[in-house]
């Protein structure tokens, strides 16, 4: 008895932990899909408020989204969204990592 109890509320379990997996996979992927479609339309301002609304920074929607196999600054620079790649650009530059060494030299 005990055992078919724990294996119904183990399968119970099981189906409602697929469910909100998928649910969660499929919100994930409109969203990645809305921002590269913003991203290619040239269209900053529902890029923008689409990466706010899923609580997605910038530096990282430029470092992890991938639109097509291409970065998403690269995708928006090869479907020419110039307003789009000018307000992604600093944040692509920004995760580059760059050092500078300049010499001070006391007067």
């Amino acid at each position: 008895m005990n055992a078919s109890l724990l294996f119904a509320t183990a399968a119970l379990t099981l189906s409602a932990t697929a469910s909100a997996e998928h649910s969660f996979n499929s919100h994930i992927y409109n969203v990645l899909v809305t921002t590269c479609s913003y991203a290619q339309d040239n269209d900053r301002i529902e890029l923008n408020k689409t990466l706010k609304a899923s609580r997605l920074s910038k530096q990282a929607a430029v470092d992890k989204v991938v639109c097509n196999g291409l970065p998403l600054v690269t995708f928006a620079r090869n479907a020419q969204a110039d307003k789009v790649v000018a307000l992604l650009e600093p944040y692509e530059n920004r995760s580059k990592g760059k050092v500078s060494i300049s010499d001070v030299v006391a007067p």
